[in-house]
């Protein structure tokens, strides 16, 4: 079964390998099928990856890039696929403009990982979110 076309935006490799293999797995494990991912440690390199690539069913997008500011990503991802969901994954305290970039979902990189992983899930179609991910999402600010 093929599942969701996921595009991760980070620019520390273990992170994103580890979000890689372990919603990879759960999406699995729910059945939703084997997703594939692509990935960019950039801003540029997100950016590429929407414009050639796209679009993806889901985004996970880093704020603090080498390059830039990563809600670039999401605006220009939503600009050219608004169906697209969106989650902002940072470290950065003030995660406000996130959501007025257009990210369906704001998490904090200081949650568990798992919780991480399942909010993610949610947003790939998995749990209890998944009615609300085919409608109207009501965005939301996952923080400590």
């Amino acid at each position: 079964m093929v599942g969701p076309r996921i595009l991760i935006v980070e620019d520390h490799h273990v992170f994103s390998d580890a979000l890689e293999l372990l919603l990879g797995e759960r999406l699995r494990e729910e059945r939703v099928g084997r997703a594939e991912f692509r990935r960019a440690a950039t801003v540029a390199g997100g950016l590429g990856l929407v414009r050639e690539d796209g679009p993806f069913d889901v985004a996970i997008v880093d704020l603090m890039l080498r390059d830039g500011d990563g809600a670039d990503v999401v605006r220009k991802i939503k600009a050219s696929s608004p169906e697209t969901r969106v989650a902002v994954l940072s470290s950065a305290l003030d995660l406000s403009g996130s959501l007025e970039a257009g990210a369906d979902e704001v998490i904090g990189k200081e949650r568990p990982l798992v919780e991480i992983i399942s909010h993610l899930a949610c947003l790939a179609g998995v749990g209890p979110d998944v009615s609300a991910a085919k409608g109207a999402r009501q965005k939301r600010h996952v923080s400590a």
